[in-house]
């Protein structure tokens, strides 16, 4: 059985900017990095998707462009996170319909579009699209223009993974709404320096938008555990 990738935020926005060849490494690179590989492991046993394969092999050091099918595929790649064809055809053609727009690199999506898509899906977990559209406009206010945009889509990705990164190591802490809410904000604010090149009401609509953003991520977890534990509880209780 192929053993699939599990990343988290902060590894799939370097995997992302990689494939807009913005780095040194290769996607294929970082996804083998990313492995959690016992010491005589095989790199085959690893499910690698075909296009990222395919980008190792031509070498490739310009953006590459994403089919919807190879953006569920990256989106896949990424802890807890389910993304279905359907989903993502549904939300192009309808949902987000007049912030997605058309793809950017020929027949394919741009890396930033494929990463609208994954900030949509973070944020679906708590949000309907009616909370969602305001929320991606403040941040990038014409979303088919990235040059009016307060940050990139990329980068702002990068921006609350990094917060998650924080967030998950933080161990001794009472999880209660009061507690949470402080440390998310708290973490937050720590990319001042990150986002430094921003004036500051720029950078007050960064803050915000990424605490609600982090906030919906960790709902999404919770619930991705609650489910995993009554499945677990259903076999053992059927097994027996």
């Amino acid at each position: 059985m192929m053993k699939p990738f599990k990343l988290t935020r902060l590894e799939m926005a370097k995997l992302m900017y990689a494939l807009k060849g913005q780095l040194d490494v290769s996607p294929l690179a970082i996804l083998l990095r990313s492995a959690d590989l016992a010491p005589d492991e095989p790199e085959d046993n690893l499910d690698i998707p075909e296009f990222i394969a395919r980008y190792e092999r031509k070498k490739q050091k310009t953006e590459h462009g994403l089919s919807t099918n190879e953006i569920v595929e990256l989106g896949n790649l990424c802890e807890l996170t389910s993304l279905k064809s359907t989903a993502i055809q549904n939300w192009i053609k309808r949902d987000i319909k007049d912030l997605m727009g058309h793809p950017e690199l020929g027949k394919k999506y741009s890396i930033d579009q494929a990463v609208i898509l994954l900030i949509v899906r973070d944020l679906k977990s708590v949000y309907d699209f009616e909370t969602i559209r305001p929320i991606l406009t403040t941040i990038f206010n014409t979303i088919t223009d990235r040059s009016d945009d307060v940050v990139s889509p990329l980068r702002f990705y990068e921006g609350y993974a990094r917060v998650l990164d924080h967030v998950y190591q933080i161990k001794d802490y009472t999880l209660n709404k009061s507690a949470l809410e402080k440390i998310v904000i708290e973490q937050t604010g720590q990319l001042r320096d990150f986002y430094k090149d921003l004036a500051d009401p720029e950078w007050n609509k960064a803050r915000d938008i990424t605490a609600v953003t982090v906030l919906s991520v960790i709902a999404s977890h919770i619930q991705a555990t609650a489910h995993s534990m009554i499945d677990s509880v259903f076999l053992k209780y059927e097994m027996k």
